[in-house]
């Protein structure tokens, strides 16, 4: 269960005096959460870990922004709701998970697999059904094709029939001899 601490018992706790406890909050408030206003602010007792190893860096001689990097790497640091608009970040300690919020996460993670799954389906169908779009419409573009040669042979035959009829009678009116021809003793 989380511990609300004041100043002062977090400088009891770590050993350091309040006034670099405080600086030190001021500092790297990234990596602390309270709660209650000003005069009765209370720290998550996480925090201790954090005061701690700033005082341990700055000992080894690390500078403030050295000290943040790091911080940064070894503890989390959590948006804080009242600050987001601001785009400033609050740090707040990582809580471990309960089992109910295990429990939630698997049952989010199932739900999640069969979305895929019905998905994947979905997908699988849709391209089953566009290859038998695409097949349909290339067996239609070479029905269409044949028929249209087809139709085109059909009528170059009925042209070249029309066009040997009348050079077959064109012929058969130069050969013929006409009834004034036959009389007047012509072919």
């Amino acid at each position: 269960m989380k511990e609300w601490l004041s100043i002062k018992e977090i400088s009891e706790r770590t050993n350091i005096p309040d006034p670099s406890v405080r600086r030190y909050i001021d500092k790297f408030g990234d990596f602390f959460t309270y709660k209650g206003g000003a005069r009765s602010k209370r720290y998550e007792d996480t925090g201790v870990k954090v005061l701690l190893r700033i005082k341990q860096l700055y000992e080894e001689g690390y500078e403030s922004d050295g000290i943040d990097g790091i911080l940064r790497k070894e503890f989390a640091v959590i948006i804080d709701d009242d600050s987001v608009g601001e785009n400033a970040e609050k740090a707040v300690t990582p809580t471990l998970a309960t089992a109910e919020d295990m429990t939630e996460i698997k049952q989010a993670l199932e739900e999640q697999r069969e979305f895929n799954k019905q998905q994947q389906a979905f997908n699988q169908a849709l391209i089953e059904k566009l290859n038998a779009q695409e097949n349909y419409i290339k067996e239609s573009l070479v029905k269409r094709d044949q028929a249209l040669l087809e139709e085109m042979r059909h009528r170059l035959d009925e042209q070249k029939a029309v066009a040997e009829l009348a050079a077959t009678v064109e012929l058969e009116k130069k050969t013929k001899s006409t009834f004034w021809r036959r009389l007047f003793g012509g072919k």
